[in-house]
């Protein structure tokens, strides 16, 4: 465009200076004329040549305004081709656009899915959005879901809200005649659903087991210390805590008979998709409540420095009927097993609902609002 503006204004030059140079030869001629007007002959040859150079001059002006048009027209023509292309090239990007939006979607996008769901819909799906195709709807397939749904300016109604991943099924308890011994409600994965604990009897074995199970959980099973065959001795649901707030339950199993006027306590919990039994460290000692004739034991459920501990109390009697001597054992629970924090050792003992004392099983979770 600038060398076509250019030219253009080079003709509009040329033409202003041949018409400058016509004038002047005009005058000249003239001026010749009225010096030498007594001579007809040069008269005449002058007017002669007067004509023939203003002849010429407007041939000139004719050629000029040609080219000007001539070169009006192709600017005129190369604007017209330019203005063309720039449509040609404005349309093929609506095209595009347009077959872009017309692109056909997956029909296995719009799908409804569930949580964790392991099927062939999930594998196509995972097929469709480029992930590996494993068949389970994971955070990885729910993540690019999502992306994709939204990309394409789609509901995402479809695609499930991500929650906890589902344990695989563990084997089922040895085949026996499993005698049920007791059962409390507790929520061993932290769901918000109550599951069932129970204990069982394994006449066959003469071996006793910890389970639970409920609304697509388990069930899960641990098999507890050996204490002998049963009736005469058991192993019993007792309570559930959640001594470390974790909102998954702790199973208490109390021990029967432990000693004379005593029981013991395992601590169950499920942790890594396995039930499994919280050990005391270092040792397989049990959580004792109750007494002897001399000695006497609790279990509490306190805070040390702002963390959920157990206590066990040892409690001794002292030289005389009102003194007494308490032993506290702290420990923390941490994982699969108990960690121990410190001793306490205390001069005086401090009736149950003091600082020490508070029963464990008033640790329990507050249950689902649906319970309330």
């Amino acid at each position: 465009n600038n060398t076509l503006k250019f030219k253009k204004g080079k003709h509009l030059k040329m033409k202003k200076l041949f018409r400058g140079t016509g004038s002047i030869l005009l005058c000249l001629a003239v001026l010749a004329a009225a010096s030498c007007g007594s001579n007809s002959d040069v008269e005449d040859s002058l007017r002669e040549e007067l004509n023939q150079t203003q002849a010429q001059i407007e041939d000139l002006q004719e050629t000029i305004e040609a080219l000007q048009n001539d070169n009006q027209e192709q600017v005129e023509q190369q604007i017209a081709e330019q203005s063309q292309v720039e449509e040609e090239i404005v349309q093929n990007e609506e095209n595009q656009e347009d077959a872009n939006s017309e692109e056909e979607v997956p029909q296995i996008l719009t799908n409804s899915f569930e949580w964790y769901e392991n099927s062939e819909s999930v594998k196509l799906l995972q097929e469709a959005l480029g992930v590996t195709a494993d068949g389970w709807y994971g955070s990885i397939t729910r993540e690019t879901h999502l992306e994709v749904l939204l990309s394409y300016g789609l509901s995402i109604d479809g695609v499930p809200e991500e929650g906890l991943i589902p344990c695989p099924e563990q084997e089922e308890m040895p085949d026996s005649e499993a005698i049920p011994m007791a059962s409390i409600h507790l929520d061993m994965n932290g769901d918000g659903v109550l599951d069932f604990g129970q204990t069982y009897y394994n006449s066959d074995t003469e071996l006793f087991y910890a389970q639970v199970s409920g609304f697509g959980f388990g069930p899960y099973w641990v098999e507890l210390d050996d204490i002998g065959p049963g009736p005469a001795n058991q192993w019993k649901a007792s309570y559930g805590t959640d001594i470390n707030n974790d909102n998954k339950s702790e199973f208490w199993i109390r021990q029967i008979p432990f000693g004379a006027s005593s029981v013991g306590y395992r601590v169950v919990i499920f942790e890594d998709c396995e039930l499994q039994i919280a050990y005391i460290p270092d040792s397989n000692e049990l959580f004792i409540d109750g007494g002897t004739v001399g000695t006497s034991w609790r279990i509490a459920c306190e805070n040390e420095d702002g963390s959920p501990v157990i206590v066990q109390y040892q409690i001794t009697a002292g030289p005389t009927e009102a003194e007494q001597s308490n032993t506290g054992m702290v420990f923390e629970l941490n994982s699969a097993g108990f960690t121990f924090v410190k001793i306490r050792n205390l001069e005086t003992f401090e009736d149950p609902g003091g600082p020490y004392g508070t029963p464990c099983e008033s640790w329990i979770h507050d249950d689902p609002p649906w319970l309330s």
